[in-house]
């Protein structure tokens, strides 16, 4: 395979997309590009790490074996042996290593644009990203209608358009997406269609005399009834043979229903009329609110930016992508199927300049990745129209497709091959690259029962040796996953928490936080902790306050010999620009709240497929939907139209049906193709999940309240609701693991290495004891938060350590245990024992000490030149003995450390009514 420029690869689930993209971006770098030059885009920040660190990854390590396929596909997309290409690689390694890969989420890349071009839409440069302003954005609006007069205007569209407060904001965001002037159209009489109504009445009551026809004829009915009568939403009914062929009621009954349409197309227009003035006040309260508080959501920061592209300054747009051509020459982008139309409108100039072929730096390249059968976001905007629109606009661009299966063995890959072959135009069979066969199993049960039958297959899982931690059950919402997380949790079950640790505490990053201390302070305690972590001793380094804080710790990190794709240090690179300099590093980093990207789990997955999407597992259950399908009760029909490259916004109201509105029914029965293709999608990505074993649990006979993805059934109105049919069946086998876990929990907790240990924390031995011990750990807590907050050389931090430790504890503690810490440490700071050990002393709180591969936690250490004294609190003198030894514990490592110095240790007992200080 030789390297286009302009590519497009299709590549379905389990065909090594990532690993295509990121060979791709290193061939890019081996053929001379710096990568600064080179953009790759994708949609979430997990995503982008996990570029980040793949191609870290595989650049630095390429001449190793496990990278032996990425090299490999670069001999052949180069046209060069293994020996040139790794020589290359060594050649760009220090490039490499010193610059900052462009690999950022649209929404990050949209934000830097802005951030250049703000001055000229009146925002400032430094404006916050914030996940949500929704509130912020309803009162602004509120003030806005006030001001000009129009509350009463919103009073009476919400009277006349049956819409509530809440529906009319849902709309009013929806809508501010989309591009339409706002007009005037006045509110329709409906004096006309009920003249018509009347006259129809007349008519038909003079031909016929019959009670069920006689009731559509009622001249006190009011238009809201009238419009549910046969005589309009079912004609063709037998009540009407002996009238349907009378000229007379045919062009009466065609009178009333021309202006019966005529009436609700111009009441729609009127909506829409409304609607529009009131989505351009919205925009504006949104502006307001974002040049006011000087904070953007991601949602605003793109229609900004869209705002300024599609603007009438053109001036500002050619210069908006010259700057972003000339840094930019190579565009990479990821799951191009989730692509809006606002991001496509962002893009396109970029992509266009790319693929026209020598834009301002030479020869550009673009290549773009993705899968338009696992596109499931149309909810927030994703259009998998433009996957293909892409190809069709610029016909420079080639397409290839990836059709091997690299995640699941050969029965999976089989099994989801037959079921979708069927549902995708051109399905490409994916080819098994796995030897083994693996195992399907398709079970049905009875409505209601689902929950028993996902037990049920767990724990024949669980028998045959697969380990809590492979299984995961996908669902289709999280109410769902309440509801089995607590009916397993009952059975005994395990269930995964995938808690994440603080970055700060991650092993590698610790060792790096460690040794810039050591390089700043000096002290020999964190050339130890390095020493403990890595397992080396290195000289101090010369820091630079004038390098980047990235670039040093960068450096430090390669001295070390430290992993550079480590996905945990990216990670502290890219918030280490938040710190001025390296020293404002030193001193500041210890307070970071970054969790680390690395999340250890417990037990057994759970979670919906959205959640599960870019995802694998070693053993699938895919669950059926439970409950009624949603049906579609927006106000407004609304799709993009390709052809037109406008969207097509109509209210929702079935009377359009009735009324012969071809336009209606056409954009209607569009929505409702693309939502079901959607929910196929949703089926694909669950289904291919699996890499082991895939088991698909189908309600046997769903109907009414009960949905089925899995099975087909019809509806009260005889429709037919297909999406998958499967048959029960079972093949392969699974394949036995030689790790099991026991099923009585463990009472003991191993912890991670390297990873933060709370102060106080207590593991309940059993379910009884952990309530009463609940209210003990938060107040072990507590107390230790309280003591580290406060400076003891400043008697005024104790007001501030106290508004923190309300607002830390305030919702889980009584006021009397608040009340009764502050006692307790007041006491504390009054006694004359504990303010001489800490006299004249350099004062460490809750520090961290590694020795022979442990890690251990002091609450307090007091160092001067001479003498070390070590503090333990304690609450109570529960366990006194274990406090001894361990404390004793604490005072053998550091004199191992620190042998020229006299190490003291106490226990201070901060009671209630006394301190105790028992002294070691």
């Amino acid at each position: 395979m030789s390297f286009e420029n302009y590519l497009c690869l299709e590549a379905s689930a389990g065909s090594g997309k990532t690993f295509a993209l990121s060979v791709r971006y290193i061939a890019l770098l081996l053929k001379g590009n710096y990568p600064n030059k080179i953009l790759a885009l994708t949609f979430t920040n997990k995503a982008a790490n996990e570029m980040l660190h793949r191609i870290t990854t595989t650049f630095c390590n390429l001449h190793k074996d496990d990278q032996k396929g990425e090299l490999e596909a670069l001999c052949e997309l180069l046209d060069m042996d293994s020996k040139q290409v790794l020589s290359l690689r060594d050649n760009m390694m220090d490039i490499f290593l010193s610059n900052e890969l462009n690999i950022s989420t649209f929404d990050s890349f949209f934000a830097t644009i802005l951030r250049q071009f703000s001055l000229n839409l009146g925002l400032m440069p430094d404006f916050n990203s914030v996940s949500n302003n929704a509130d912020l954005i309803k009162k602004e609006f509120e003030r806005l209608l006030e001001i000009n007069s129009m509350v009463g205007d919103i009073a009476r569209y919400l009277n006349d358009s049956d819409n509530n407060e809440n529906n009319l904001f849902d709309k009013l965001k929806l809508l501010s997406q989309c591009k339409f002037e706002p007009f005037e159209a006045p509110c329709p009489m409906i004096d006309d269609v009920m003249q018509k109504y009347n006259e129809l009445c007349d008519v038909a009551l003079r031909l016929h005399n019959v009670a069920s026809y006689n009731n559509n004829f009622d001249k006190n009915l009011k238009l809201s009834q009238i419009i549910k009568k046969p005589v309009v939403v079912n004609y063709a009914s037998r009540n009407f043979n002996k009238v349907r062929d009378n000229a007379e009621f045919a062009s009466a009954r065609d009178g009333f229903m021309q202006a019966l349409k005529e009436y609700y197309l111009a009441l729609e227009k009127y909506e829409i009329s409304q609607i529009s003035k009131f989505v351009k006040l919205y925009k504006k309260a949104i502006a307001n609110v974002n040049r006011r508080e000087n904070s953007l959501s991601f949602d605003d920061i793109t229609n900004w930016v869209n705002e300024l592209l599609t603007s009438d300054n053109k001036q500002d747009i050619d210069m908006l992508y010259f700057r972003l051509d000339a840094k930019i020459r190579h565009i990479l982008i990821d799951e191009f199927q989730d692509t809006s139309i606002k991001q496509y409108e962002i893009l396109e100039p970029l992509i266009a300049e790319s693929v026209s072929g020598i834009g301002q730096n030479g020869l550009g390249s673009f290549f773009y990745v993705g899968d338009t059968k696992q596109s499931i976001y149309r909810f927030r905007g994703g259009q998998k129209e433009l996957f293909d629109k892409l190809k069709t606009d610029f016909i420079q661009i080639k397409s290839q497709s990836l059709d091997k299966n690299y995640r699941s063995d050969k029965l999976v890959v089989e099994y989801v091959n037959k079921v979708f072959k069927d549902k995708y135009l051109n399905y490409i069979d994916q080819i098994p690259n796995s030897k083994n066969d693996g195992y399907v199993k398709v079970a049905k049960f009875d409505t209601g029962k689902h929950q028993d039958k996902i037990y049920e297959n767990i724990v024949h899982l669980y028998d045959l040796g697969v380990a809590y931690e492979d299984i995961a059950i996908l669902c289709w919402n999280n109410k769902d996953i309440d509801e089995i997380k607590n009916f397993l949790e009952f059975k005994g079950l395990k269930i995964s928490t995938q808690t994440k640790n603080s970055l700060i505490k991650s092993a590698n990053v610790a060792a790096v936080v460690e040794f810039v201390k050591y390089c700043i302070f000096g002290d020999e305690i964190h050339s130890w902790a390095v020493y403990e972590i890595l397992n080396i001793k290195k000289d101090k380094l010369e820091l630079k306050k004038e390098s980047s804080v990235a670039q040093t710790l960068k450096f430090i990190a390669k001295y070390l010999g430290i992993e550079p794709g480590d996905i945990d240090m990216l990670k502290l690179y890219e918030i280490s620009s938040s710190y001025s300099d390296i020293y404002d590093f030193a001193f500041n980093i210890s307070n970071d709240q970054t969790l680390s990207a690395k999340s250890s789990q417990n037990g057994i997955t759970i979670m919906t497929v959205h959640k599960s999407k870019g995802l694998q597992f070693n053993y699938v259950i895919v669950v059926d939907y439970i409950g009624k399908l949603n049906n579609n009760t927006d106000k407004f029909l609304m799709e993009y139209n390709l052809d037109t490259d406008s969207w097509d916004v109509r209210l929702h109201n079935k009377i359009f049906e009735y009324l012969g509105d071809e336009n209606y029914i056409n954009l209607k029965n569009k929505q409702k193709s693309l939502d079901k293709d959607e929910t196929i999608n949703k089926i694909y990505v669950a289904l291919t999940r699996a890499k082991h074993g895939l088991i698909i649990l189908a309600n046997k006979t769903p109907k009414g309240q009960h949905s089925s993805y899995f099975t087909s059934y019809y509806t009260s109105s005889n429709d037919l609701i297909e999406y998958v049919n499967l048959d029960e069946c079972e093949i392969g086998s699974i394949q036995a693991s030689n790790k099991k876990e026991p099923k009585e929990p463990s009472q003991v907790v191993s912890l991670e290495p390297f990873m933060k240990v709370a102060p106080q924390d207590i593991v309940a031995n059993n379910e009884t004891n952990s309530e009463l011990n609940l209210a003990s750990v938060y107040f072990g807590k507590a107390l230790h938060y309280y003591l580290e907050s406060i400076d003891f050389n400043d008697p005024n931090s104790k007001e501030i350590a106290q508004n923190c430790l309300y607002n830390k504890f305030g919702n889980l503690l009584e006021m009397s245990s608040l009340e009764d810490i502050k006692l307790r440490v007041d006491k504390l700071l009054a006694c004359s024992e504990f303010l001489e050990m800490i006299k004249n002393k350099e004062l460490y709180k809750e520090q961290d000490i590694g020795f022979n591969g442990e890690l251990k936690r002091i609450d307090l250490l007091c160092m001067n030149e001479k003498e070390i004294h070590i503090i333990d609190y304690k609450s109570s003198t529960n366990q006194d003995d274990e406090h001894k030894i361990q404390v004793a514990h604490y005072a053998k490592i550091l004199s191992q450390i620190y042998p020229q110095k006299t190490i003291n240790a106490s226990i201070i007992y901060i009671m209630s009514r006394e301190i105790q200080i028992l002294n070691l």
